[in-house]
């Protein structure tokens, strides 16, 4: 396959080595997402039959272990595993779920046993390059250590059951979900909390702890706590800002230290809409400011489930930093469930959440997953300058001419019954400059 990278060679361990921990080099290449290893040798002699009996004995044995570029331990399986894998997200049993970093990597192979004459280990290591994925995931949940019904893993298994990508844990106020957070190969599942104040909610993504407390009295206080789960590395986004019950009141000016918006919260009602109007006017504005969606599943509800809406990124891979990179870029578009229609910009090399600089040139849609009587309404800061209803098709493609546009961003409205519709899809912008 084109984005494996396979190396294979073989490391005599000699007699004198015995008892020694030889660590073997190896370089691991730029944008990687997967390491697996496997390694070989002859561990047992079977010696011819000899009275009717077979003997079996054990010449060799060599342990197994990993270190990455600065040699600390990655984890360590002893003789009897003879394939690893490494997954930021996860890994092998034994071993740790690391981020994959450029750079020399060691092999440990301990020499327990070595029969006279040597012992050849035959080592192969595979490395998986990232490639941009399309996934679909959930950015506000809750479990039985806030206010929801389901514990970690049985929000966990529903995740998996209904196939999403990704999935944020984010309880009120607590962080002591993400103590229980395991990622697998089909679903990455990062850690969250909705800070929560009877004046405002916002969610801190990708750290276990971001904050010592949620404790504040006073705006200041508010947008200090912020600051701290910033400074850590924590992604910041405000929560259904429009919502009449707990909307946000702290302002939305540069002091306010958000990475993104909430535009849409559950079910699409008025509130969602006004949010969206609200970040439509901070476009208008020149701001760049990423948008992302969130079920806000506390429960199975009807018009409330995990995923209902989904937010779907284009990231780099399943690893939980692009997923992370891909919400704080803009790379995402938001649809009311995981079938929803998949828009795809561009102009150029831009997609959305990039800055297009450049001569004028036509911005190229596709959407995906179209049904009868939804229409596509291509919008910039005077509103909707194109519109068109394609009829139910699996795929639509199409160039648009545009001129004088600021950002460009593309809705999907779904005519659910004659005389109601929703929105069933709307997409981050592409920024002009």
């Amino acid at each position: 396959m084109k984005n494996m990278l396979t190396h294979s060679f073989t490391r005599l361990v000699e007699k004198a080595e015995e008892r020694q921990y030889l660590r073997i080099p190896f370089e691991v290449m730029e944008d990687i997402e997967t390491i697996t290893i496997a390694y070989d040798y002859t561990r047992h002699r079977i010696s011819p039959k000899e009275e009717g009996m077979t003997r079996r004995e054990e010449i060799n044995i060599i342990d197994l272990a990993l270190e990455d570029p600065q040699q600390s331990l990655v984890g360590a399986s002893g003789s009897e595993r003879k394939e690893i894998k490494i997954h930021e997200n996860y890994a092998t049993p034994g071993y740790h779920g690391v981020p994959i970093q450029s750079g020399t990597w060691y092999l440990v192979l301990g020499a327990y046993l070595i029969e006279q004459e040597g012992c050849p280990v035959s080592i192969k290591v595979t490395q998986k390059r990232k490639e941009t994925v399309l996934l679909r995931g959930d950015t506000h949940t809750h479990t039985v250590h806030s206010d929801g019904w389901y514990t970690v893993d049985e929000a966990i298994a529903r995740a998996r059951q209904d196939r999403l990508d990704y999935l944020f844990i984010t309880d009120h106020n607590s962080m002591t979900s993400n103590a229980y957070l395991r990622s697998y190969p089909d679903l990455t599942v990062l850690p969250g909390v909705e800070v929560t104040y009877y004046d405002g909610h916002y969610n801190m993504f990708g750290l276990k702890r971001p904050v010592k407390t949620y404790v504040a009295n006073s705006r200041d206080e508010v947008l200090a706590i912020m600051r701290e789960g910033k400074e850590k590395g924590a992604l910041v986004s405000l929560n259904h800002p429009c919502d009449k019950s707990c909307g946000w009141t702290y302002g939305i000016g540069s002091d306010v230290p958000c990475d993104m918006v909430e535009i849409w919260n559950g079910p699409f009602i008025p509130y969602n809409q006004a949010s969206v109007d609200l970040w439509h006017e901070q476009l208008c504005k020149g701001r760049i400011w990423p948008a992302i969606g969130g079920s806000d599943c506390h429960r199975a509800e009807l018009f409330r489930n995990v995923a209902a809406p989904a937010t779907f990124l284009y990231s780099n891979s399943r690893a939980g930093s692009d997923i992370l990179d891909a919400m704080k870029s803009g790379h995402a578009f938001i649809g009311m469930n995981t079938s929803a229609p998949v828009i795809y910009i561009a102009m150029g090399d831009a997609r959305m959440g990039d800055i297009y600089q450049g001569a004028p040139m036509p911005l190229e849609l596709r959407v995906d997953g179209l049904a009868q009587g939804d229409e596509i309404r291509l919008i910039d800061q005077t509103g909707i300058i194109w519109r068109n209803k394609p009829g139910a098709c699996w795929r639509y493609e199409t160039s648009i001419e545009v001129k004088d546009s600021i950002f460009l961003r593309v809705e999907i409205w779904r005519e659910l019954f004659i005389g109601m519709t929703t929105l069933a899809s709307i997409s981050n912008p592409i920024y002009i400059r």
